[in-house]
């Protein structure tokens, strides 16, 4: 899509923010819900899942979009992993779990070397948890 929309004079598409930054990639703002026009950010994202996610950072919203306040960028989401629970297999439990604890802790510096927004702490600790009831 990147490349697509990079070659292509006058052409509008969407995809993650990181293509755009590396691509070197115009791209421009969106109205959010609060009605301000909100470019893509790490920061503008994160604004939009702290705007779903506190005060209890427990809800693992299926979607950020149209998220309230101010500085929330409008279209944006969570990336998903979806595993099995309840495991009769020790080995794979505990391998799943080992790579869920490095996702959310040394992979959240590497994703937001690649452009991806890391989660806020307090998120991280609530996914934490959950995360490791699947030993």
């Amino acid at each position: 899509m990147a490349d697509k929309v990079k070659g292509e004079i006058g052409s509008i598409g969407y995809g993650e923010l990181q293509y755009a930054i590396k691509g070197d990639i115009a791209y421009g703002r969106v109205q959010n819900a609060a009605g301000n026009f909100i470019k893509a950010s790490t920061e503008t994202i994160t604004a939009a899942c702290k705007a779903i996610e506190a005060p209890g950072w427990d809800k693992f919203a299926v979607t950020l979009t149209n998220a309230p306040g101010a500085d929330s960028f409008p279209i944006t989401s969570f990336t998903w992993l979806y595993v099995r629970t309840g495991m009769t297999d020790a080995r794979r439990a505990n391998a799943l779990a080992d790579l869920l604890n490095w996702i959310y802790t040394d992979g959240q510096q590497i994703g937001g070397q690649e452009g991806y927004s890391e989660l806020p702490q307090q998120l991280l600790v609530k996914v934490r948890t959950r995360a490791s009831t699947l030993r």
